[in-house]
């Protein structure tokens, strides 16, 4: 995977983790068709890549994500031809791949968070902020609905009624807030924000990445199904994992009364 193939993102990859970053800092790194295609071939390639154990999306300077570029994906948005597994729009596509990679998916965020951005965090498993933060959704001002799975995601994340009144008052929160009602996952000063954050991104990818990807699937798979058939579900996946290498790495280190070393395999 190389930087020269993209024109709107950077991508790198360190000791098994991945780092995409939304780079259009002088638009507030908004989002446009061309950008959201690169991500999603990214994302394509590192379901496949075995090697990678974490995915972390952030965004180029102080902001993540101010939404779409309307001056490019405003109306001409309705004009996109369908992708070939359905999606309407290419940031469909982005939100089911981050949901369907068996991996963890970390969403570095500060500053600007809103819109088509703010969905874009929501489709990622955690969500780790600066005290810079002010996110939500303020389409619903200007006439525009949601489009890319915040009626879906956001209603799981915080509750019914609290999506409610952030999709429908168009309202923004700062970090304290969203940490409050579990929008966020962890927020740190804007002076200690980078190493934080990559202490927890180390955190996790020191992990049994591999059990951490069937855990996030079977929780997936639960949100959709009734109690009997997620039950199964989890039985299956919970065979898969006592093949890996990591389960018997868990195991032998319980035994051995060591901190176990995980590959992510």
């Amino acid at each position: 995977m190389s930087n020269s193939e993209f024109e709107y993102i950077i991508c790198d990859k360190i000791n098994g983790k991945l780092f995409i970053t939304l780079n259009r800092p002088h638009k507030l790194n908004a989002l446009n068709y061309s950008m959201l295609m690169e991500v999603v071939h990214t994302l394509i390639k590192v379901k496949r890549d075995k090697s990678v154990r974490a995915i972390i999306i952030q965004g180029s300077g102080n902001d993540f994500c101010s939404g779409d570029d309307l001056e490019t994906m405003g109306p001409k948005g309705l004009r996109f031809k369908p992708l070939k597994d359905g999606s309407q729009l290419p940031h469909q596509k982005v939100i089911r791949l981050l949901r369907e990679i068996e991996k963890p998916v970390i969403a570095l965020i500060q500053g600007y968070c809103f819109g088509a951005g703010f969905e874009l965090a929501l489709g990622c498993d955690f969500r780790i902020a600066s005290d810079t933060l002010e996110i939500g959704d303020h389409r619903a001002k200007r006439g525009i609905c949601v489009l890319c799975g915040a009626s879906w995601l956001l209603p799981r994340i915080v509750g019914y009624g609290r999506a409610l009144d952030i999709i429908l008052t168009g309202r923004h929160l700062d970090a304290k807030e969203a940490y409050q009602i579990g929008l966020i996952t962890r927020y740190y000063t804007s002076k200690e924000f980078e190493q934080k954050a990559i202490e927890y991104i180390d955190q996790i990818a020191r992990m049994p990445t591999k059990c951490l990807g069937y855990n996030k699937a079977m929780i997936n798979y639960s949100i959709r199904n009734e109690l009997f058939p997620s039950l199964k579900n989890e039985f299956k996946l919970y065979c898969k994992n006592f093949a890996t290498k990591d389960f018997r790495e868990g195991v032998k280190s319980f035994l051995e009364r060591r901190e176990p070393k995980f590959i992510g395999k």
